[in-house]
């Protein structure tokens, strides 16, 4: 084993012991949280004085409470959690997701959408979000955790990242659900993401063990440079399922944190997220979910223009001559992929474009995408 391997691996057992007796000084998971509203104000005034007061609100709640509604029955439903990560910058994106979530989901699920909303993110864009819930799919709430405290912790990190904070935000999750009773939630990516079925399936995958599990990443010995050199043991993180129960019993977030900005100055990282699910994470997955979890963009069968990415026939990818396996998958994709045919960046073919722009256009913020990401491209 290379012998950074080991070294980082005794931090993280010496750290995990640490851990698991300091893990009582979370925050009081009993205290009452109380919507005052005060009807004289907006909504969003109210929401905004709540959030200010507690760090995180539910707008399912505000927006019942200051209209008088009872609230829905929920016993009936699949309950699915999935958390995101969003900002100003990237809230658009977020709600194209959102919207191909709530679009295809059965009518006896219920989804719970826990957004790390990053500082800069206004109570008025939390209510342009919650608006999707009444344009697409009631069966679904929205609760904003403020994460500021990742931005503390990665602030030198984010510097030197692609995307800034939106890499970091999504390992905050763990600390900020108080609800016992969630035990797994799905991360996602946000913008690249697109749900094409209900995701009850991925959400009730068997996790056993394992402190998360994701799709094994198709080219890893292609294009992967971390510092652990993973090769054939790689996961695309932008679509995980998380062991929430797990990674809270060993409090492992801190830990994380104080790793990763150890190394940054030792190593080159190819996907900020990923590397630090991949590599400083204990009780990663030596098994995978299916491929039509987290199916990429540049697998499509019978597609000429895309003839380069053809991942069955090259060496280098782990579906090197496993094309029935990717046929398969293909025609039962859960969740599509567009990491490497950005849309919004006026990448992909028409059929790519034209389903991503199917759910932009759901969200009724169809003219500010247009107007922020593809005012210079062709439609």
């Amino acid at each position: 084993m290379h012998k950074c391997n080991i070294f980082y691996y005794f931090l993280l057992f010496s750290s995990l012991l640490i851990g698991f007796s300091t893990s009582n000084l979370r925050n009081d998971k009993n205290k009452t949280i109380e919507y005052r509203i005060d009807k004289s104000k907006s909504l969003s005034q109210n929401g905004e004085r709540i959030y200010e007061k507690y760090l995180f609100i539910n707008f399912n709640k505000l927006y019942e409470m200051y209209n008088n509604l009872n609230r829905q029955d929920l016993a009936k439903f699949n309950h699915v959690h999935i958390t995101l990560c969003v900002n100003e910058e990237y809230h658009l994106l977020a709600s194209v997701t959102i919207a191909s979530i709530l679009n295809n989901s059965n009518s006896n699920t219920y989804n719970h959408f826990h957004i790390i909303a990053l500082n800069n993110l206004s109570i008025k864009t939390m209510e342009k979000i919650f608006s999707l819930r009444a344009k697409i799919n009631k069966n679904s709430e929205f609760i904003f955790y403020n994460g500021k405290r990742a931005e503390e912790d990665f602030q030198v990190a984010a510097k030197t990242s692609p995307r800034g904070m939106i890499d970091f935000g999504r390992l905050l999750i763990s600390e900020l659900i108080d609800d016992d009773n969630i035990e797994r939630i799905i991360s996602l990516d946000i913008g690249n993401i697109i749900a094409e079925k209900d995701l009850y399936e991925l959400y009730n995958e068997n996790l056993t063990f394992y402190a998360y599990l994701g799709v094994q990443d198709s080219y890893p010995k292609c294009f992967m440079k971390s510092i652990y050199n993973h090769k054939e043991n790689y996961v695309n993180c932008g679509v995980l399922l998380l062991n929430i129960k797990k990674i809270k019993e060993i409090n492992i977030y801190k830990y994380i944190v104080k790793m990763y900005n150890y190394v940054l100055d030792k190593a080159k990282f190819y996907n900020p997220y990923s590397d630090i699910m991949n590599d400083f994470f204990p009780w990663a997955s030596n098994d995978f979910l299916p491929l039509k979890y987290n199916m990429p963009d540049f697998i499509k069968i019978n597609d000429t223009e895309q003839s380069d990415y053809k991942i069955w026939s090259q060496k280098c990818s782990h579906y090197f001559n496993k094309k029935e396996e990717v046929i398969e998958a293909e025609k039962n994709i859960v969740i599509r992929n567009y990491e490497n045919y950005p849309i919004y960046k006026g990448r992909g073919n028409n059929y790519m474009k034209q389903k991503w722009m199917k759910y932009a256009e759901l969200t009724g913020f169809k003219d500010d995408i247009i107007k922020k990401y593809l005012s210079r491209y062709t439609f």
